[in-house]
């Protein structure tokens, strides 16, 4: 999946991860893809319900080895 924006969070714990995502999509544009990396295996619950409170579209979650990665689409 493509995304404008990708956030590696490895080897960062919670609550960094959504932090971290917070953060980015403030400063961008309604309908940006936001992909984040995560090593911390909350992502997992931490990110939907993330999406879920602040409206933000989740894409797709998956994991690769040891990561986590989800793709996110900023609302508006």
């Amino acid at each position: 999946m493509d995304a404008a924006v990708r956030l590696d969070t490895s080897g960062a714990l919670c609550p960094m991860p959504i932090l971290e995502i917070a953060k980015a999509m403030r400063g961008l544009p309604p309908g940006t893809v936001v992909e984040l990396i995560s090593t911390d295996r909350g992502l997992e619950a931490d990110l939907p319900a993330w999406c879920e409170a602040t409206g933000n579209p989740l894409l797709r979650m998956e994991r690769r080895g040891a990561s986590y990665v989800g793709w996110v689409r900023k609302a508006g």
